[in-house]
């Protein structure tokens, strides 16, 4: 098959990119990078100044850093450790006694360095909520999804005593 010579011509001739080209590649590059810099430091990263523990979308429990106050609203699924530096929360999450630590995740709330993470759980062999990084800040949350337990920032959404599922 022979090409003719003046297609030949012709291809020799034309760029590889054409200026439209050129201009819709930068648009996508700049809407990329615009996105990148709106994730990267469009959150909130404030001092924690509490933290609450929601159970089947429901508020089951709250601390405040400031005054080192809790309040405990599923006292049948919730033991307290209350230490100087450290607060220790077993949640157990099948509706029977804290005690019994069955389907249970133990918090731990680090008072002097304004801390929170999940030491302990039975919730699955994968554990993501033991692995997830510790809540140091407002962005963080920790979710437990086979205990449908969820850590966040006092405030997180709001002043709602129920959190949006999606």
């Amino acid at each position: 098959v022979k090409m003719s010579l003046k297609k030949v011509g012709q291809a020799k001739k034309d760029r590889f990119f054409k200026i439209w080209d050129i201009l819709i590649y930068g648009v996508i590059l700049l809407a990329v990078a615009a996105l990148f810099l709106a994730v990267t430091f469009g959150y909130n990263r404030s001092a924690l100044d509490g933290v609450e523990v929601y159970y089947n979308n429901n508020l089951a429990f709250s601390y405040d850093f400031d005054s080192d106050e809790y309040s405990v609203l599923l006292p049948q699924n919730i033991v307290v450790s209350d230490g100087a530096d450290e607060l220790e929360i077993t949640f157990c999450t099948d509706g029977g006694s804290a005690e019994e630590y069955t389907d249970y995740n133990v918090i731990l709330i680090d008072k002097s360095a304004r801390t929170v993470r999940v030491t302990e759980s039975d919730c699955s062999n994968r554990r993501d909520c033991v692995y997830t990084p510790a809540i140091t800040d407002t962005s963080g949350m920790i979710t437990c999804t086979p205990h449908r337990l969820v850590i966040m920032p006092s405030g997180y959404f709001g002043s709602d005593d129920t959190i949006p599922v999606g």
